[in-house]
């Protein structure tokens, strides 16, 4: 169906019932709809669908004359009318042609009005039928409707226009629901990842500071990163590694450019600090990977952690799950590590029956490892 206006007004209950009407009744040629404005409620739209035009939906003009009638035929009690040509608001007899009035002729045409409510405003629907039976089907269209069909008709389409109308508005109801539901997960889930993602940049700050604090009393200089600096290094999604190289590289540039004496102020600006993009191959070599089995992916799990375990201490630093995490290439949150830990429990201890010797420091040090571990041990001991 060829519609241009469907878009703009597909929302508007009253086009929705507009649409049904040709679905509902096949023989009709014509449907012209009234309804309420929405901004202005004792104003006026109208929309008429015609087989002539290609089942198009097109707005009508209302002149100001108009309102006050369709107010009062709005305030009207009857549910449906049969009406003649002559008692249409929006037809103007005296400017009717020889051709318009066959068209409207009683003869030719009959007019079903029917009423319907919408919460506290009215839809007239104005279905023009031929004053033959072809509209419900009956292939002899000679057969003319008589007086006891239309009060069937009349009841038939009231009835129906009652419930399209309100499966409509329970429809929207749904789909109102359902899409404050949706948002209200969006939202609640963003909230998850912004707090995690503060969480990892308050790391990252504490870690900054700690770090400048342990090279400037290595070299017995005060090593202090300008606030765009420390911006770049927080908001930048370079791995750990690649963040404590450049901040080292930079020191060393620094104390090479600069004059100083042992107790100065250096400042670290943004202009001194280089991090390098992720080379292309590397990121091509991880894509083209095959992909590995379960228990290939679990040591591959517990290699990164024993590296960012092992580190951590080599420096010296606590061995926490958030430390471990954001000291891997690859960065992660201390609830992502516990989920992936639970998720391969039971290949994790596998692994560390057949291979005695490997992850000693995170079997030592890390303590979600190390709960693992006496869980499993705890339970083997009762089992026996």
């Amino acid at each position: 169906m060829n519609n241009p206006n469907k878009i703009q007004y597909q929302q508007h209950p009253a086009i929705f019932l507009l649409e049904q009407w040709q679905l509902y009744l096949n023989g009709l040629d014509r449907v012209i709809t009234f309804y309420a404005n929405d901004a202005q409620p004792q104003s006026f739209e109208a929309m008429e669908w015609n087989r002539q035009y290609q089942h198009a939906y097109m707005p009508m003009a209302l002149g100001d004359e108009m309102m006050p009638k369709l107010r009062e035929l709005s305030a009207e009690k009857v549910a449906y009318q049969w009406l003649r040509p002559e008692h249409l608001p929006f037809i103007r007899q005296n400017h009717l042609s020889i051709s318009q009035l066959d068209l409207f002729s009683e003869a030719q045409y009959l007019v079903l009005l029917i009423r319907s409510q919408v919460k506290q405003s009215c839809i007239l629907s104005y279905l023009f039928f031929r004053n033959d039976c072809s509209n419900f089907g009956i292939s002899d269209n000679k057969t003319q409707i008589e007086t006891s069909h239309k009060a069937i008709i009349g009841n038939m389409a009231s009835r129906f226009a009652e419930i399209t109308l309100n499966n409509f508005q329970a429809s929207k109801i749904k789909e109102n629901t359902f899409r404050q539901q949706t948002k209200n997960i969006l939202e609640a889930r963003q909230l998850d990842v912004n707090k995690q993602q503060e969480e990892f940049s308050d790391w990252k700050k504490l870690w900054l500071d700690s770090y400048l604090l342990k090279l400037s009393e290595r070299d017995g200089l005060n090593y202090v990163m300008s606030e765009k600096a420390e911006e770049f290094i927080l908001t930048s999604n370079a791995s750990y590694d690649r963040i404590k190289s450049a901040i080292d590289n930079c020191i060393d540039y620094i104390c090479n450019l600069l004059p100083y004496t042992p107790g100065d102020e250096l400042i670290i600006e943004q202009a001194y600090i280089s991090l390098p993009s992720v080379p292309r191959a590397e990121v091509s070599t991880v894509k083209e990977q095959q992909p590995v089995s379960r228990q290939n992916k679990t040591m591959l799990l517990l290699d990164r952690l024993e590296e960012a375990a092992d580190r951590l201490y080599q420096e010296g630093m606590p061995i926490t799950s958030a430390d471990v995490g954001a000291s891997m290439l690859k960065p992660i949150t201390a609830p992502a590590i516990s989920d992936a830990l639970r998720k391969n429990k039971v290949r994790i201890l596998q692994l560390f029956e057949q291979y005695p010797q490997r992850w000693m420091t995170i079997r030592q040090y890390f303590k979600p490892v190390i709960n693992l571990i006496a869980k499993n041990n705890q339970r083997l001991s009762i089992s026996s």
